[in-house]
């Protein structure tokens, strides 16, 4: 069922997937870069009285949706703010503010800031778009030579309306790259960690060599991740958990998709933009798929252990102080080890075949990962839970 969609065997569909889907993000990013440098570069260029004076377009960008008010010089969705707290440029408050007394006597705006300069500042959707940018250059130049890099998009600054423009363009590239609408974005994370024989059952040929040789060449990299703590070799195998490998391309890829979902959770956003919260669209269509899937009564000694020993999150974090916020259900994380055929959560011993036949699921649908440090013996982990009730 899910090969006749996720054609994850197939290369056409790979390299339609980076040189269409994820090229179109890649271009997109790169392209509101760019016009941020320039717009940097325009802005600071003379003082903000000159520059207004000189065009209509640097004074809808520094002063569209200003009024009169010295508490609240702009309104909620002012052109202004948009660039301030989006793309990192405008006037401080304070001068602003200075702006809004200055007319109040009777200046020309022209007049009011011909003083004043405008100030550079990163703010949370450029450091997300500066870091998924990293990290696409890393995934075609891994590609090099499988998949041509790219351009940027490229955008006139020639209305001022632009800004939003290009960080449209953005929300829709990296909308049509999230699983729930790709599906070889939802392969990608549906295999970052995932016990092989749920991963053997979902995809029949994922193991195949023709497969593997496939997806190694689109930088989609599997590799052991945990394995018990069992003598027969042939038995460890069967019940190893998998995943993809650290730095590969599709580890980046589910990087990028995390981005993503960062972007549709910034508050900013939401005043010039139609747009819902992605991540918590995605978990609640797919944790109420888990209440019939599951028979929890099954695995109620499993979710005791992770309920008691895990620590409880609402958040993931993502990029230094930014979090993936979920809504209706909680995280639950901690580390884990393997002794004989037992999962080691702290002082609870957990069956290690039935931990990981209630965690697979959750792992294959992205909700829940494992990921082993040190060795394929000790691990950490991280779930989902409040749909099971």
């Amino acid at each position: 069922m899910f090969e006749d969609v996720i054609k994850y065997y197939d290369e056409d569909s790979w390299r339609r997937y980076f040189s269409v889907d994820v090229a179109e993000f890649y271009s997109s990013v790169e392209g509101l870069l760019r016009l941020r440098r320039e717009l940097v570069e325009e802005l600071t260029s003379d003082s903000v009285g000159n520059l207004i004076t000189k065009s209509n377009i640097y004074m809808e960008i520094l002063f569209g949706g200003l009024r009169v008010s010295e508490s609240k010089p702009l309104t909620d969705n002012a052109l202004a703010l948009f660039y301030k707290n989006v793309f990192g440029v405008g006037l401080k408050d304070e001068d602003l503010r200075k702006v809004v007394t200055r007319l109040r006597e009777g200046l020309t705006l022209e007049k009011a800031a011909e003083d004043m300069h405008c100030t550079v500042e990163n703010t949370s959707i450029l450091e997300i778009l500066q870091d998924t940018s990293l990290k696409l250059e890393a995934v075609y130049k891994s590609l090099r030579g499988v998949v041509e890099k790219p351009k940027p998009k490229e955008y006139k600054l020639n209305t001022s309306t632009i800004g939003l423009e290009a960080m449209q363009d953005v929300l829709n590239a990296g909308k049509k790259l999230l699983p729930l609408y790709n599906p070889l974005s939802f392969f990608i994370i549906s295999i970052y960690s995932i016990p092989k024989f749920y991963a053997t059952e979902a995809y029949t040929k994922l193991f195949e060599k023709d497969t593997q040789s496939l997806l190694k060449k689109y930088g989609i990299h599997i590799t052991k991740l945990v394995e018990p703590d069992l003598p027969d070799e042939k038995i460890r195998s069967e019940r190893e958990v998998v995943g993809l490998e650290d730095d590969c391309v599709g580890y980046l890829i589910r990087k990028v998709i995390l981005n993503i979902y960062l972007l549709f959770q910034r508050e900013i956003l939401r005043h010039f933009f139609t747009i819902e919260d992605e991540f918590n669209k995605y978990i609640n269509i797919y944790a109420n798929k888990l209440k019939v899937s599951i028979v929890v009564e099954k695995f109620n000694d499993v979710i005791g252990a992770l309920k008691n020993v895990g620590s409880k999150a609402n958040a993931l974090n993502i990029i230094k102080d930014m979090n993936l916020m979920i809504s209706n259900y909680e995280f639950y994380y901690g580390e884990g080890s393997v002794v004989g055929g037992e999962v080691k959560i702290r002082d609870y011993g957990v069956n290690y075949t039935k931990f990981f036949a209630f965690l697979a699921p959750q792992m294959f649908l992205g909700l829940a990962r494992v990921r082993p440090y040190t060795s394929a013996k000790w691990f950490d982990w991280l779930c989902t839970l409040g749909w099971e009730k």
